[in-house]
């Protein structure tokens, strides 16, 4: 929708909190198509607690762990239209090429499902521009910035 939302996070906790409303928002839009989050922001900014939070919002059951080494791994979900959740960590990627590899572009097209990927600043020239950028920054010891754009 382009609006850019600005939350301040005081710490872990309004962290969650701000992952399970932004996962609320997403299961409840009614858009069709595949949702691609990229996450960005500097190591320890946060992520993985975004991550994690908004996952369990969706229903996953387990933690979710950084895919470091796998590069993604799928969780069954059954959220409003989405069936899978896919969490893809571009960490230890060079360039995209790395991940169409790995049949991203097929990932990226499916229609049920939201598609999480941390470092996505590393592969921005493949993801689609119908896109959601969630941004952390840094701000203080507890405190950080997230921007939902």
């Amino acid at each position: 929708d382009g609006h850019m939302h600005e939350y301040v996070s005081g710490g872990v906790q309004e962290t969650i909190t701000i992952a399970q409303t932004y996962a609320q928002t997403v299961i409840e839009e009614s858009a069709q198509g595949p949702r691609i989050v990229a996450l960005e922001g500097e190591l320890g900014a946060g992520k993985t607690t975004f991550v994690q939070a908004f996952a369990a919002a969706l229903g996953v059951a387990e933690k979710l762990k950084s895919p470091t080494f796998t590069i993604f791994k799928k969780y069954k979900i059954d959220a409003g239209p989405f069936a899978s959740l896919y969490h893809i960590d571009c960490y230890r990627l060079k360039d995209s090429n790395d991940l169409k590899a790995l049949g991203i572009q097929e990932i990226l097209c499916q229609p049920d499902a939201i598609i999480l990927i941390e470092w996505a600043e590393r592969v921005a020239d493949i993801l689609p521009a119908k896109r959601t950028t969630i941004h952390i920054d840094h701000v203080a010891e507890q405190k950080r910035r997230i921007t939902i754009s």
